[in-house]
């Protein structure tokens, strides 16, 4: 294997931006997920006022249309291959922020990207990366697909160390800066609010993939409820729908809530990512299996618990955090892991939150 040059964040290349007058066109996650609507609302909100044209791939509710046109964005289909390719050419082709590099985005997807990516480059424009998450890639054409797109930037911007070590095992010898998710970058797409001295909510925020294997489901979730109420007798139970279809989490709600009845819990299944922001600032506590779940809840400066369904991208951003962890059948511990998790130390979270904020800085030029 190559050496994988690695761009140190606090050096001088990587630190200082480089100011573009070239329009902007921003590839973001899926946007029905309101953790990837607020990665690029984040990206118009530092467009220095220029806004951009934004892909999107599936039809998208009025709600999201909405706030990404308030922001200054042009939604663009990425369905039309041809014609988004055009939009590109000479463009700074932005990707990210968000999990984008992944196994399971369809072939189209990729294709239609590829083609944007050349389009950008011979038109004279640049293909640039902000905090990206790079997942383990196994499929051989998406492996080509990818390999396409991201060789055409100058140095690619990842968010974690997991990131960049797929990236390597994908791209030998590229080279990559290992900075901070976007998310944790300060902008009007999320105001950090003081907390409000009376908590009103245990949030449990589920991810349930089944082409990731991922579930937030097991002995310790239940546990953790009963533990969570004791601590926390005036707090009512929240689903919160991170992504509202009736496909993903809204389906995972109503499972819950069905089996919860007796705990009366109010699920949360709005487009607006205000009414989530909001609902993570009254969170007595946040009990998730989602990354952005947490890093919210981080933002929010609410104590966490994140329930361990094998995701490397989870576990970092916990270790960063010292937020508690509890496998998804480890029901005995989780009176403990409760308590930890209300204990935190909001100073030292501060602190790190402060620091990675710096980092994801470093992704913008």
């Amino acid at each position: 294997m190559k050496h994988q040059p690695v761009i140190d964040a606090g050096s001088e290349g990587a630190a200082t931006p480089r100011h573009s007058h070239r329009r902007q066109v921003f590839v973001p996650g899926d946007l029905h997920n309101l953790g990837d609507l607020k990665l690029v609302l984040q990206n118009l909100a530092v467009s220095r006022g220029e806004g951009g044209a934004v892909r999107y791939w599936a039809r998208l509710p009025a709600a999201i249309v909405r706030q990404v046109e308030e922001a200054g964005g042009e939604l663009t289909p990425g369905k039309r291959l041809l014609h988004f390719a055009g939009r590109a050419f000479g463009t700074d082709l932005v990707i990210g922020g968000g999990q984008i590099v992944r196994d399971n985005v369809s072939i189209a997807s990729m294709f239609g990207l590829a083609l944007a990516a050349v389009s950008a480059r011979v038109g004279g424009g640049r293909v640039v990366t902000r905090g990206l998450g790079v997942s383990v890639i196994r499929s051989r054409s998406r492996r080509f697909l990818w390999r396409m797109v991201l060789r055409r930037c100058a140095v690619v911007n990842v968010r974690d160390v997991a990131s960049a070590r797929n990236l390597a095992d994908l791209l030998p010898g590229k080279a990559v800066a290992v900075l901070a998710d976007m998310v944790f970058l300060p902008t009007g797409a999320y105001v950090e609010a003081e907390r409000e001295p009376v908590a009103r909510w245990i949030v449990v925020a589920p991810c349930d993939d089944g082409s990731e294997r991922r579930s937030l489901d097991g002995a310790a979730l239940d546990a953790v409820l009963d533990a969570a109420q004791a601590a926390l007798p005036d707090a009512r139970v929240a689903i919160a729908c991170h992504d509202p279809r009736e496909s993903m989490d809204k389906a995972s709600a109503a499972r819950l809530a069905s089996r919860w009845q007796g705990r009366e819990p109010h699920v949360f299944d709005s487009f607006e990512l205000e009414t989530l922001t909001q609902l993570y600032r009254d969170a007595a506590l946040v009990v998730t299996n989602r990354l952005h779940s947490l890093i919210f809840a981080i933002l929010a400066d609410a104590p966490a618990l994140a329930i361990e369904d094998g995701t490397a991208k989870v576990r970092v951003v916990a270790d960063d955090f010292a937020i508690p962890l509890i496998g998804r059948e480890e029901a005995g511990k989780a009176g403990a892991k409760v308590v930890a998790a209300l204990a935190f130390d909001g100073a030292a979270r501060a602190q790190v939150r402060q620091e990675l904020g710096r980092r994801a800085a470093l992704n913008l030029d």
